[in-house]
C-alpha cells in the first residue's frame, strides 16, 4: 500500500515537473480594413461587448481621413466570432470637438467601458482623455458634446504621481470602479500605477495608492501596451509591443495577485510569446471576450508587410494565459452553498414536523410519511420556467385514526398512548439557480435527501430524534464544465417546550458530515469532507388573534461548518494543481413572521385555512478562502459573499376533511428573494380516502409534472399493509402510465 502512494504521488509530481505554461489556441484573424491594406483604423485598442455582438477598435495613425480621432464600431453577426465582422458597413464615429483631442499624430489610445457599459473612456498616452455617458450599454455612436463628462481638464500623466507618466498605454478598472491602473509603458522605464477613486469610475476623483514596476520583469528597452486582470482580480496581464525591430518576439506577462485587484501582493508568474498564426506580432491592444474563454489581439504583423490585423484565440480555460484555475471562486461558493443548504433542508423539514404536530394536535395517531418535492429558478425571470411542482404524498394519513380523538397534544391527554413513539418519514427533492455575479459563475444545484425521525409525548413536551441522508449535485455553468457531488448524514436532536401565555419554544440542534467530490468534465479532480454543528430556535404565541388565529413568530438559526484542505489536481488541459487551505466558516439568519391558522367545524366535516409570512435575514458574514496554485507559491483569497440578504416567504393553503374519511387539499407556497430575482414556488392538491376497514383510496394529480396523476389502495391487514399504486399522464401525446404491487410491514 506504502508503494502505491508512492506511486501516485510520483506520478503525479511527474506531471507538474514537466509541465510547461497554458497557451490560447489560435482559430482565425481578420483585417478590419477595408481594402485589406493599411489603412483606417491602424489598430491600437479594442474592445467587445458581454454579448459578443460588437467590436470596437481605436485608430493610433495620423494620417487618413479621421486622422486618428475615431472610434471604428463593428457588428458581428455570429457572436465572439470575427469572421462575420461587418467590415463594410462598419460604422466610424469622429471625437473631433467632443472635448480634449485625442489625436497627436502616431498615438497610442485606449478604449474602455464601466461595469455596465454606460459609461465611455477613451484615454490617449499624452494625458487627455474623453469620457462619455450612454443612455444604451455600449451606444458608442450616440456620443456628442451632450455626453461628455467633464474632468477638470486634468492631465493624467500627472495627476496623481509625484513623478510624471511618460506614456499611458493602457487603463483598467476593478469590478466596482473604485481602483483605476495607468500603464506607463515607455521603452526603459515600464510600471502600472494604482489609482483609489473616492467617486466609482470618476478617475478624476482619484489618489495615488501604489506603483508596480515592471521594468525588471519585462526588460529594459520594451514597450508595453494594454492591461487586463481577471475576472476577480487575483490574475494581472499585460502586453508587449515590438521593439522597433519587426523580427522581434513579444509577449503577454502574467501576474498573480495575492489580494484581489491590490498591485502591493502581485507576484510575477510566467510570460507567454505571442504567435500570429505563426508570425510575431504587436500587441498594441487586445481583450477577453466570453467570459474570459477568447481573447483577442489588435496588432501590426511583423511578418506580413505591417497589415493591421486583430487575431482570436479560444482559451483552454476562463482567462487561460500561462496558467489555468479551476474555478475556484466559483466553486468555493458552490461548496459553502452545499453547507448551508445541509442545514436548511435538516431544520426545515424538522419546522414542518412542529407544525404539522400543532395542526394535528386533536389526532391520536402523529405518524407522517411525506415526500416533497420543490423547484427554484432564483436567477431566471421568466415566471414560465421557475414555477414548478411542489408535490407531498398522499402517505400522510395512511395510518390515521377513521375518527378525530378529543386528547391534545399540549394538553397530555393522550387516552392510551402518551408513551408511544410516532413515527414519520420525509423525502425532499429540490432544483435550483444560484445567480451569478462578476466574481461567481450561476450554479444548478439539485439536491435529494430522505429523513426519518420518531418524537414522543413527555411531561406536556414534544422530544424527538430525526435523520436525514443528503446528496447534493451542483452543475457550476462555465466552459470548464465544473460540478461537485456531495454526500451528507445528519443526526438532529429536535424538542418543544410550552411556555406562559399560549406561547412554545421550539428547538433544535443537529451535527452533519459531509463528503464533496469536485469534478472537471466527469473526471474526479478533488476530495473535500467537511462536518459542521448547528441549532435553530423558534418563539411562538399561539394566543387567538382575530378569528384566523394569527400567530406571531421569530426564528434563529446558526451554524458552524468547517471544511478540510484538499488538493485540486485539475486535468492536463488545464495544467493546473490548487492546493486549498482548511476553511470554517459561520452562518445562519433571523426571521420573523405570523401564521395563522383558523378550523371551521360543520356537521360531519372540517375546513382548515392556513398560512403564514415571513421576513428573513441572511446573518451568514463574507467567507475568506485561500489557496495556493502549483506555479507558485503565493497563497490567493476568495472571499464569498451572500446571495441575498433579505428574503421573504409566503404560504396559503386550504384542507377540506369530512369524518367518513375524504379529504382534499391544496396548498401554495412561495419563497421571494428581495436582492436578486430567486424565487421557490411550491402548489399541492390532494385527494384521499380512509374508510373503517383499515383501507385508504388516494388520488393525486400533479398539474406541472406532465399532468402525472396517481391512484393508490391501501389495505391495512394487522401489522402490514398491501398497497396497489397506478399513474397515468393525462394529455401527453406518449402515454406514461404505470402499476406497482407493495408489501411492507409498520411500526
Amino acid at each position: 500500500m506504502k508503494f502505491f502512494w508512492f506511486l501516485v504521488f510520483f506520478v503525479f509530481g511527474l506531471n507538474i515537473a514537466q509541465a510547461g505554461i497554458v497557451e490560447p489556441v489560435f482559430k482565425q484573424l481578420k483585417d478590419p480594413n477595408l481594402d485589406g491594406a493599411d489603412n483606417e483604423p491602424s489598430t491600437v485598442s479594442i474592445a467587445i461587448t458581454p454579448d459578443g455582438k460588437k467590436m470596437f477598435l481605436m485608430d493610433h495613425l495620423a494620417t487618413g481621413a479621421t486622422d486618428g480621432h475615431a472610434v471604428f464600431i463593428y457588428d458581428l453577426t455570429t457572436a465572439f466570432d470575427i469572421s462575420t465582422m461587418d467590415v463594410s458597413n462598419r460604422t466610424i464615429v469622429n471625437t473631433t470637438g467632443l472635448g480634449d483631442n485625442l489625436s497627436f499624430g502616431n498615438g497610442n489610445k485606449t478604449i474602455k467601458f464601466n461595469n455596465d457599459g454606460k459609461k465611455l473612456f477613451l484615454f490617449n498616452e499624452n494625458g487627455t482623455a474623453q469620457f462619455h455617458n450612454l443612455a444604451t450599454p455600449y451606444d458608442v455612436a450616440s456620443i456628442s458634446a451632450s455626453t461628455l463628462i467633464p474632468d477638470d481638464g486634468l492631465n493624467y500623466k500627472s495627476a496623481y504621481n509625484s513623478t510624471a507618466i511618460t506614456s499611458i498605454k493602457g487603463v483598467a478598472f476593478n469590478n466596482d470602479g473604485t481602483k483605476m491602473y495607468l500603464n506607463d509603458g515607455h521603452k526603459g522605464s515600464t510600471d502600472v500605477t494604482q489609482i483609489k477613486l473616492s467617486t466609482p469610475f470618476d478617475p478624476s476623483s482619484g489618489t495615488f495608492e501604489y506603483n508596480l514596476n515592471t521594468t525588471s520583469t519585462v526588460g529594459s528597452g520594451t514597450f508595453t501596451m494594454d492591461i487586463y486582470f481577471d475576472d476577480d482580480g487575483t490574475r494581472l496581464y499585460i502586453s508587449q509591443g515590438l521593439q522597433n525591430s519587426t523580427g522581434a518576439a513579444t509577449h503577454i506577462f502574467v501576474w498573480k495577485l495575492s489580494t484581489p485587484f491590490e498591485l502591493s501582493s502581485a507576484t510575477y508568474v510566467e510570460k507567454y510569446q505571442i504567435d500570429g498564426n505563426g508570425n510575431n506580432v504587436s500587441a498594441y491592444g487586445w481583450t477577453f471576450g466570453n467570459n474570459g474563454m477568447k481573447a483577442y489581439i489588435a496588432t501590426e504583423d511583423a511578418n506580413a508587410d505591417g497589415d493591421d490585423i486583430i487575431y482570436e484565440y479560444d482559451l483552454t480555460c476562463p482567462y487561460g494565459i500561462v496558467l489555468c484555475e479551476t474555478e475556484t471562486a466559483s466553486v468555493t461558493s458552490a461548496q459553502v452553498e452545499i453547507a448551508k443548504n445541509v442545514i436548511y433542508q435538516n431544520s426545515s423539514n424538522i419546522f414542518k414536523r412542529f407544525e404539522w404536530l400543532r395542526r394535528n394536535e386533536e389526532n391520536t395517531n402523529l405518524d407522517s410519511h411525506n415526500i416533497k418535492f420543490n423547484i427554484n429558478n432564483p436567477i431566471l425571470s421568466s415566471l414560465k420556467n421557475n414555477l414548478e411542482n411542489s408535490l407531498k404524498n398522499n402517505m400522510e394519513n395512511l395510518l390515521n385514526e377513521t375518527k378525530f380523538a378529543k386528547a391534545s397534544v399540549k394538553d397530555n391527554k393522550y387516552p392510551n398512548n402518551k408513551r408511544n413513539w410516532s413515527y414519520w418519514s420525509h423525502v425532499d427533492i429540490s432544483f435550483g439557480r444560484v445567480g451569478d455575479t462578476s466574481s461567481f459563475k450561476p450554479k444548478d444545484i439539485k439536491t435529494k435527501g430522505i429523513m426519518f425521525g420518531a418524537d414522543k409525548l413527555v411531561n406536556d413536551r414534544i422530544f424527538g430524534y430525526a435523520f436525514r441522508y443528503g446528496n447534493d449535485e451542483v452543475d457550476i455553468k462555465s466552459d470548464a464544465n465544473n460540478e461537485l457531488d456531495s454526500q451528507s448524514v445528519t443526526l438532529n436532536i429536535y424538542g418543544n417546550i410550552p411556555l406562559k401565555n399560549e406561547s412554545v419554544l421550539n428547538a433544535l440542534i443537529g451535527a452533519s458530515f459531509l463528503s464533496m467530490d469536485q469534478l472537471i468534465s466527469g473526471a474526479t479532480t478533488g476530495e473535500r469532507n467537511g462536518k459542521q454543528f448547528f441549532t435553530s430556535i423558534s418563539y411562538e404565541n399561539e394566543n387567538q388573534y382575530t378569528k384566523y388565529d394569527l400567530i406571531p413568530f421569530g426564528k434563529l438559526e446558526m451554524g458552524v461548518t468547517q471544511f478540510s484542505d484538499y488538493t485540486d489536481f485539475g486535468t492536463s488541459s488545464t495544467n493546473s494543481v490548487e492546493t486549498h487551505e482548511s476553511l470554517t466558516f459561520k452562518t445562519g439568519y433571523v426571521s420573523t413572521g405570523f401564521k395563522f391558522d383558523n378550523i371551521l367545524y360543520l356537521d360531519d366535516r372540517t375546513l382548515s385555512r392556513n398560512g403564514f409570512v415571513e421576513y428573513i435575514y441572511d446573518l451568514t458574514p463574507d467567507i475568506d478562502h485561500h489557496y495556493k496554485n502549483h506555479h507558485d507559491n503565493t497563497t490567493i483569497k476568495k472571499t464569498i459573499s451572500a446571495h441575498s440578504l433579505h428574503n421573504i416567504k409566503g404560504n396559503i393553503g386550504f384542507e377540506y376533511m369530512k369524518k367518513d374519511g375524504y379529504t382534499v387539499a391544496i396548498n401554495y407556497e412561495r419563497y421571494q428573494s428581495l436582492d436578486d430575482s430567486a424565487h421557490i414556488d411550491s402548489l399541492l392538491f390532494k385527494l384521499g380516502k380512509k374508510n373503517n376497514k383499515n383501507a385508504n383510496l388516494d388520488l393525486i394529480y400533479k398539474p406541472m409534472n406532465n399532468n402525472n396523476t396517481e391512484v393508490s389502495y391501501l389495505k391495512e391487514l394487522g401489522n402490514f399493509n398491501l398497497k396497489l399504486k397506478s399513474n397515468y399522464s393525462l394529455f401527453s401525446k406518449i402515454p406514461d402510465y404505470g402499476a406497482n404491487f407493495e408489501f411492507s410491514g409498520t411500526f
